[in-house]
């Protein structure tokens, strides 16, 4: 039976608790300006509002979303799964007795406009996470920390990388009044987006965790994309924080633009929350010495990978700035398991995958080639990499996949380059002297031609742009018995 989510495969359907309470008639008041006309008794209760018949539960509202697939066509298996009702837009459709619909001019402004209403009634401090790179990550280790702090089920998070106004409306919607805190990942593929979701989620605590090029096809400059992401501090009250990465300049551009107080993190000597004695110890983790104001705290953390110091320095941050002590917090760290998108498998030939292949820019396949160069060998061990395309860089897409290439042959004795912009790639790692380059088109020939080159201690960095398929590829580097 056919489902319908407008959602990534790699994000789940996601339960929202019980316990709304939210009326037909309720709801068709809070959707006056949008309502067509309403089916069915006013007092028809819905437990919780979902997008997904999948996890739709008897007493649940249904909400008829368009997209890859229209959800008026679930509307029927909605029922049939115990809706109350409906929130639809397209008419007729069949009503069953003792159910109901409203229906509407709209169905993603009515989303949004019932997210909005949730929002209203609770008082929930709610800190929003964004930036170009980083931000799945930093909200999790944000969420996790506060979690073993206040309890699992008093704080609220986005679901997976739920980041647009679908997700962040149908996370709000969530919301409930035993929620102390709500921590919301905000993307962004045009400008304008963040503002947009930061007036339905309306923040007092904001984070901007990086600038980068990914999604620059869908703007006409760089400036336009910064200050698409600067609308992460610019919305944020005056009794709001701004913590900011004072690492990355096009961050750091943000500071005058805060109506509220800024906490920079960071590696600079001028970050309020700053790490020293950084030290990367592959699956181990990460241990540094943090230092906020005045205070030093050894810190160790589960993170992989000294790219993550700045989200480890910000969760630090938020936790003090939530009445924590530095040792409250950095002991909170030390215990938190965070959930990464890279994923590290035993490979074919006693070798070890890093796999990262969920999707690639510019700053992040950086990021994970300074893993790979951290990463600690055993003996005869070497540094290989496959990598493909970094999608969605509009002009200066050729440049880019240049100097990577250029940055991947520093560090890896040997590459394979897969995908449309290999060349351009294999132009930048053919620059550097000392490291072999092949290119194949077809990525699986590409992965079958690594496998046969293994050998015992290598360690392997895969990634490209989720588009470029190198996650059907990984297999084929894996011992047998995966």
């Amino acid at each position: 039976m056919a489902h319908e989510t407008h959602f990534p495969a790699s994000a789940p359907p996601w339960q929202a608790p019980a316990g709304m309470r939210l009326s037909l008639g309720e709801a068709a008041n809070t959707l006056e300006n949008l309502l067509r006309f309403t089916v069915g008794s006013p007092d028809s209760i819905g437990a919780r509002i979902c997008n997904d018949t999948r996890i739709l539960e008897q007493g649940d509202v249904f909400v008829a979303l368009t997209g890859n697939r229209n959800g008026h066509d679930f509307i029927q298996q909605a029922y049939e799964r115990g809706a109350s009702y409906v929130i639809a837009h397209e008419w007729p459709i069949e009503i069953p007795d003792g159910r109901g619909a409203i229906i509407v001019k709209d169905t993603d402004a009515a989303l949004v406009q019932l997210a909005m209403a949730q929002r209203e009634k609770y008082h929930s401090l709610v800190i929003g996470v964004g930036g170009g790179v980083g931000k799945t990550t930093t909200k999790e280790t944000i969420a996790a920390v506060l979690q073993n702090r206040y309890g699992a089920e008093t704080v609220l998070k986005t679901p997976a990388n739920w980041n647009d106004q679908r997700g962040v409306a149908l996370t709000l919607l969530g919301l409930r009044p035993y929620h102390k805190r709500v921590v919301l990942e905000m993307g962004m593929d045009r400008p304008g987006e963040v503002t947009q979701l930061a007036q339905l989620a309306r923040q007092r605590w904001g984070i901007v965790t990086s600038v980068s090029a990914t999604h620059l096809e869908y703007f006409p400059s760089m400036d336009e994309l910064v200050a698409t992401e600067r609308g992460m501090i610019e919305t944020l009250p005056a009794d709001g924080v701004a913590f900011i990465n004072g690492d990355d300049p096009l961050t750091r551009g943000m500071l005058p633009y805060a109506p509220c107080h800024v906490a920079l993190f960071g590696l600079q000597d001028d970050a309020e929350a700053r790490a020293v004695d950084i030290a990367g110890n592959g699956l181990d983790g990460l241990t540094f010495t943090a230092i906020f104001q005045n205070q030093r705290q050894q810190v160790k953390t589960k993170l992989v990978g000294k790219h993550l110091i700045t989200t480890a320095l910000a969760a630090l941050s938020v936790c003090v700035y939530d009445g924590m002590t530095l040792r409250e917090a950095a002991d909170l760290l030390a215990e938190t398991e965070v959930p990464q998108r890279i994923r590290f498998l035993p490979g074919a030939h006693a070798s070890q995958i890093i796999d990262d292949t969920y999707n690639a820019s510019p700053e992040s396949m950086r990021a994970a080639l300074n893993l790979l160069a951290e990463w600690p060998l055993s003996a005869g061990g070497r540094r290989l990499a496959l990598l493909g395309d970094m999608r969605e860089l509009g002009p200066r897409s050729a440049a880019e996949h240049v100097q990577i290439g250029k940055l991947a042959a520093q560090v890896c004795s040997a590459l394979w380059l897969t995908g449309n912009e290999r060349e351009y790639l294999a132009e930048g790692a053919r620059s550097v002297a000392g490291c072999a380059v092949y290119t194949e088109e077809n990525p699986q020939n590409a992965a079958e031609a690594l496998r046969e080159a293994l050998r015992k201690g290598d360690a392997v960095l895969v990634k490209a742009s989720h588009a470029v398929g190198l996650d059907r590829v990984i297999a084929a580097l894996l011992i047998d018995e995966q």
